[in-house]
């Protein structure tokens, strides 16, 4: 293997959901987020099939799954919540180290509840947890592109973790303005991956994973504010791991919520971030 002249560097980003009265909806361009402080979310899982779960991601399945949504979330039950704290609309993504460019984003400052089957405690597991989503699909695109030049990849939930966290609105135009990797595709206010036997994924400590076998994975957002509303496993037309938002009452509005990488009700997402040294536009 040859001397690596790629630094990696890892920026983790720890899941997030909120639900919230959306009384902030600032645009830039074409697109609009929505939430402010104090907004709250809990996420359920609803099913979670182990038997199944080790036919699709095999005998470390545990180990796989746990990673990408944290410890916990394969107990049917079981909840987690997170809670903004603040809310930046203008922020600025600036990747200008990597050799990218500063880009329009909104960026959500988060407390974290892990996975629990108990009531919450009145202190959060984590705090000052940053969620960053971007104005522009087409950015998005180009920065995963870049990041992931070595495997010439194009976007996935996976590899762009941290930035599917919470989307703007039109949700749908968003993610149709996406290049997506071939077995990813966007269906409405949807992301669908169709996984094959012997595929490999992307964990948040950057590790792969094997796919054992055919399965399909659907990432759900609210249509009207964006919110990441949930997760779904469906294999052999069954649905074998789900979670999805709780709402407490009928008046209550979805949130949104981070880590997506590979999926969600997360609990740690990263984002793979090669430092570049360029030579004649080449990595070296």
């Amino acid at each position: 293997m040859k001397k690596t002249k790629i630094i990696l560097l890892i920026l983790i980003a720890f899941s997030i959901a909120f639900s919230f009265i959306p009384s902030a909806t600032p645009q830039i361009g074409t697109y609009t987020f929505h939430g402010a402080s104090g907004n709250e979310k809990t996420l359920v899982v609803r099913t979670a099939n182990n038997a199944s779960l080790e036919i699709v991601f095999g005998p470390g399945y545990v180990g796989v799954l746990e990673t990408a949504f944290g410890v916990g979330a394969l107990q049917v039950g079981a909840k987690k919540k997170s809670l903004v704290t603040d809310v930046n609309f203008t922020y600025k993504e600036d990747l200008t180290f990597l050799g990218l460019g500063i880009y329009d984003a909104t960026r959500y400052n988060t407390s974290n509840w892990g996975w629990t089957l108990d009531s919450f405690a009145s202190n959060p597991d984590t705090t000052g947890d940053l969620v960053t989503s971007l104005y522009n699909p087409v950015n998005l695109t180009q920065i995963v592109q870049a990041l992931w030049i070595a495997l010439t990849m194009d976007v996935t939930i996976q590899n762009g973790a941290a930035y599917f966290a919470q989307l703007p609105t039109s949700v749908a135009q968003y993610l149709g303005a996406i290049v997506w990797e071939p077995k990813w595709e966007n269906v409405g206010n949807t992301v669908v991956h169709n996984a094959v036997l012997g595929d490999f994924g992307i964990l948040p400590t950057l590790a792969f994973f094997t796919y054992f076998h055919n399965c399909t994975e659907t990432w759900t957002y609210d249509s009207t504010y964006g919110s990441w509303i949930g997760y779904k496993i469906v294999a052999n037309s069954t649905t074998i791991y789900e979670f999805s938002i709780e709402l407490t009452t009928a008046a209550e509005i979805p949130g949104f919520e981070l880590s997506v990488l590979t999926v969600t009700s997360l609990s740690a997402t990263v984002v793979l971030i090669f430092v570049i040294m360029k030579k004649k536009n080449k990595i070296i």
